[in-house]
């Protein structure tokens, strides 16, 4: 098993769901734009469902990743949360500017409604509750396979074998 790096992962799930945020905004807007003028052309509309489809498994797979999942889902969750508190605890004026840094560039549309009703909260709660709790058993997980009284660092010294007094101590091999 190789060695978790969840501070890595931090980074990476930060990075990761704010380019999946800022898609996700713009493939909603899209959405509501089409619900909003009765256009249910299946071919107008599959595509973007299928963008957020394919944002959720990219996020799935990194979270799913044994060294660095953890990391990962701490960080999608902390973005998550933090962003969608500020926006509505912030005046009208800084959330609106704080929502136009998840704009996607060059897009006519401004505002997400992600942002707006909440839902990135009711994602980021849980997400940053799990993660956390992962990022604490792959931190004993570590601890553990790292062996009894050594180092996980450290090179392979000699063994310490406990004992009563007067056993005899078997040779290291």
């Amino acid at each position: 098993m190789a060695k978790p790096l969840p501070a890595l992962g931090l980074v990476i799930g930060i990075i990761a769901s704010y380019a999946a945020m800022v898609v996700a905004s713009y493939a909603t807007t899209r959405l509501l734009l089409r619900v909003q003028t009765f256009r249910s052309d299946v071919g107008q509309v599959l595509p973007w469902l299928a963008l957020m489809a394919a944002i959720a498994v990219v996020l799935g797979l990194l979270m799913i990743a044994p060294v660095i999942g953890s990391g990962v889902t701490v960080g999608a969750g902390l973005l998550l949360t933090v962003s969608g508190v500020a926006v509505l605890l912030l005046p009208v004026a800084q959330a609106i500017d704080l929502v136009k840094l998840f704009q996607f560039p060059g897009s006519r549309y401004g505002g997400s409604y992600l942002l707006f009703d909440g839902s990135v909260i009711l994602f980021g709660i849980p997400l940053l509750l799990v993660g956390i709790r992962r990022w604490a058993q792959d931190a004993k997980l570590a601890k553990l396979m790292a062996g009894p009284g050594q180092l996980q660092d450290a090179p392979n010294y000699p063994q310490q074998w406990g004992g009563y007094p007067g056993q005899q101590q078997q040779p290291p091999r």
